[in-house]
């Protein structure tokens, strides 16, 4: 009975040795393939053409902290995220000067300056993460970023738009 047992645990000392060394190369091959898709490098980030003509309309053409806002994000899709702390820092620069003022061409209202708090609060937890970077953690911290960018400009569009409904709508025929 004893010599059974040395039997099953050879054979299976046999087995797991020759399984060994493709389970090695299966593993480094499943990390690699991981690295690749989790790289830095490849993140996409989509930001939503600059509303160039609402600003014309509203005679905003010259707001420089929001041209410069929105130069900073589109340079920032481009960049290696390793390397992007500079950046973001200049973003929450902007962002902080937009909020602390008052905002031009009838878009002080709560739905605009609440959407810029939430950039702003986006834009710090980014920062945070530069500073301890984890690679799980800036990717989706960007994207929420450009998200909620996109949303504040489809906003701006759209309270300009309502505004517009409403004075057409209110103006009495003769």
């Amino acid at each position: 009975m004893g010599s059974l047992r040395y039997f099953v645990l050879f054979l299976f000392c046999i087995t797991a040795c020759k399984n060994g060394k493709p389970a090695e190369s299966t593993v480094s091959g499943t990390l690699a393939n991981n690295e690749e898709t989790s790289s830095p490098l490849t993140a996409r980030f989509d930001l939503v053409e600059y509303p160039e003509a609402l600003l014309k309309e509203n005679g905003l053409e010259e707001w420089e902290e929001f041209i410069d806002l929105y130069e900073a994000l589109e340079r920032l899709k481009e960049l290696d995220l390793r390397d992007v702390g500079v950046n973001i820092i200049g973003i929450s620069a902007r962002i902080k000067k937009i909020v602390s003022d008052t905002l031009p061409g009838g878009f002080e209202t709560p739905q605009i300056r609440s959407r810029f708090k939430v950039v702003q609060m986006q834009t710090q937890k980014a920062r945070y993460f530069t500073k301890h970077y984890k690679e799980d953690s800036l990717i989706p911290s960007l994207k929420t970023l450009y998200g909620h960018y996109n949303a504040l400009l489809l906003r701006m569009q759209v309270l300009k738009q309502e505004e517009s409904t409403v004075v057409s709508q209110t103006i009495p025929l003769n």
